[in-house]
């Protein structure tokens, strides 16, 4: 047999096994999303249930009642979590004629990757950096912070969006937003940085080290994206506060950007963290 058959059978093959790895993705997001939606869910369901019944309502009213408020819980949480993070955050709509060289990049690899295109918003920081949150990829939302495009090159931007681009593709987005949502109330108990570093468990650690490695396929020049990482582990502006906004569900966002590191000591040791923007980076130099 010709090599000229082999070759597109193989590349059939390695096509057809990086759908179903992609789909067991999007499908495992989905249950961890739906599991953290229910937890509060039930609970609060079950103190209404409980005190209902206590009152002396029929048990079966009490139960009906547990499984509407569980129910209602979690569709508020799967529906507004997204824009709960935005607004923490402090988001706000980039339009194309402020960001051209942003929105032409977001435009071409939407086109090279299947999606469609999110709406695109800023963040008011000298930090450059970015995330992403959405239900799914219709309803994505990817969010820059206004020092990205210009403190970046064409390349190493290509890289940052692509980086998030990868997140919407596997409804990573959803599962952030929730995790986010869920954890905010906790940490009122738990303090916001052992909640962040719940929300960090929650959303599966090494998230960032396997978009960047995603991202690396999809870009024309796959050099940008370590390029891009060790740009902002350089910045003049790794010591301003961080993340954006105000409270604790802003707060508990650290693990959703793509650079989680700004504002934590260089000497701090990560060993073990693949998620560490120094770590990706050099992982970056080996490809």
């Amino acid at each position: 047999m010709s090599p000229a058959v082999v070759v597109p059978a193989v590349t059939t093959v390695e096509r057809s096994a990086e759908g179903n790895e992609e789909a067991g993705a999007v499908r495992n997001n989905h249950r961890r999303a739906v599991r953290l939606c229910l937890v509060p869910g039930l609970a609060i369901g079950a103190v209404i249930g409980v005190v209902l019944a206590a009152v002396g309502l029929p048990v079966y009213v009490a139960a009906v009642v547990f499984v509407v408020v569980a129910a209602g819980v979690m569709a508020v949480l799967w529906q507004r979590a997204p824009g709960a993070v935005l607004r923490a955050v402090g988001a706000r709509p980039s339009h194309e004629a402020d960001r051209p060289r942003l929105h032409n990049l977001v435009d071409g690899l939407c086109a090279t990757m299947g999606l469609p295109q999110p709406s695109i918003c800023v963040v008011d920081s000298p930090v450059p950096n970015a995330m992403a949150v959405g239900r799914d990829p219709g309803s994505a939302t990817l969010v820059v912070t206004s020092a990205l495009d210009h403190s970046l090159t064409l390349v190493e931007l290509e890289g940052v969006l692509a980086h998030e681009l990868v997140h919407i593709k596997r409804h990573d987005t959803v599962l952030a937003a929730v995790a986010v949502s869920v954890s905010a109330p906790l940490s009122l108990f738990t303090g916001v940085p052992r909640a962040a570093e719940r929300v960090h468990s929650r959303v599966g650690s090494g998230r960032e080290f396997a978009a960047d490695q995603r991202a690396a396929a999809v870009v024309r020049y796959p050099a940008g994206i370590g390029s891009a990482l060790a740009a902002m582990l350089d910045g003049p502006d790794r010591s301003a506060p961080w993340p954006p906004g105000r409270g604790r569900t802003a707060a508990l966002t650290r693990w959703l950007w793509i650079d989680p590191m700004v504002g934590t000591p260089s000497s701090l040791s990560m060993e073990g963290n693949l998620d560490d923007t120094r770590v990706r980076a050099e992982a970056q130099t080996l490809y």
